[in-house]
């Protein structure tokens, strides 16, 4: 079923070609007699008064349109996922997998989301458990030492059958989606965003027997930090910071709702994968 855009939310980053790219983006939402409200940064760099914050880009409107990079989707990723609002992201920087589509195409591949012809992709999430609070991750909770040199030990068990003692720097768990991010820098595999799994992937781990691990989707991770006096850190989807003490346990599955993502037709992930990382040059 076609979905009708009636109302916009733009969401920027600080950059300095960004009102031209803010005023290609009106223009086009005018085009198709889209109304549109701007996120704070956007606002104050068009000098408008009129604006919502970050925490409030999904209430009330039907698209948002993400103009900067990775970081900058993922600060309105859990605001777009809880009221199933569908997100289109452009990238203005260079190694961008979230914001799939290329500034040079903005003008056209938006037109084409608001003609109704782009597809949404699905994208799984993680649910955290953690000091009863729960956090979700589009691409990855990570749980690594801090900045003196010691190993951490952590015991890691998938639904409560015990898989090993994880020694080394630290454990990424992370979604299809995030398997391109942090993951990959640890030697993870990429995954396809349409793979149903949870990818666990050891940062510099003491024994090299250990290798990246991708478990079904209902799978519940659980981690349990068994260091003493080493600082450790838990971080979700590089947003969220949390101080994690010595026997202490998070929980990871995966989340009931998905990310809606807006993907123009010419946009095809092996494609993307081969021009952000070179292949074959």
């Amino acid at each position: 079923m076609q979905q009708e855009f009636k109302k916009a939310v733009i969401v920027a980053k600080p950059h300095q070609d960004m009102v031209l790219y803010l005023q290609k983006t009106i223009a086009v939402l005018k085009k198709f007699s889209v109304s549109f409200t701007l996120e704070q940064t956007a606002a104050k760099l068009l000098q408008s008064r009129k604006s919502c914050t970050r925490e409030h880009v999904a209430r009330d409107t039907d698209i948002i349109i993400v103009l900067g990079g990775d970081g900058t989707f993922l600060s309105v990723a859990s605001q777009a996922v809880e009221a199933q609002v569908p997100v289109a992201g452009f990238n203005l920087g260079t190694l961008g997998f979230l914001t799939e589509m290329k500034k040079e195409s903005l003008e056209d591949s938006l037109g084409t989301i608001l003609s109704g012809k782009a597809r949404i992709s699905q994208r799984k999430l993680l649910e955290i458990s953690f000091k009863n609070q729960r956090y979700t991750a589009l691409n990855d909770v990570v749980i690594n030492k801090g900045a003196i040199a010691r190993i951490v030990k952590l015991l890691l068990k998938i639904d409560d059958v015990m898989v090993t003692e994880v020694k080394g720097d630290g454990l990424i768990i992370s979604t299809p989606t995030g398997s391109t991010a942090y993951s990959i820098s640890a030697g993870g595999p990429i995954v396809s965003p349409e793979v149903n799994g949870i990818i666990i992937t050891p940062i510099c781990p003491h024994s090299l027997t250990f290798r990246p691990l991708v478990v079904k989707d209902s799978s519940v991770v659980t981690v349990q930090l068994l260091t003493m006096h080493v600082d450790t850190y838990i971080t979700i989807d590089g947003q969220t910071v949390l101080p994690m003490n010595f026997e202490e346990t998070l929980q990871i599955e995966t989340y009931s709702k998905p990310l809606r993502m807006l993907v123009a037709p010419e946009i095809n992930y092996f494609k993307l994968l081969s021009d952000k990382l070179n292949w074959g040059i």
